[in-house]
């Protein structure tokens, strides 16, 4: 489930960084935040992070003694 968050979180990413040449091109940080809000791939940067650590801190990895 964590690798799953992970790749969700990475296709997200990759997308908000590609965006943010918007601001190289003229656009303020208010407008690139306006514009970025009512992107896909801002929920899937954060719904893959949110997912990944969920599944990272909520099932440990059992040790054998």
């Amino acid at each position: 489930m964590a690798l799953i968050g992970i790749i969700i979180s990475a296709i997200g990413g990759i997308g908000v960084i590609g965006y943010s040449n918007l601001v190289v091109s003229g656009y303020s940080m208010y407008e690139y935040w306006f514009f970025i809000i009512t992107r896909v791939e801002l929920y899937l940067f954060a719904g893959g992070l949110l997912l990944a650590m969920i599944s990272l801190t909520r099932f440990p990895r059992k040790r054998k003694k």
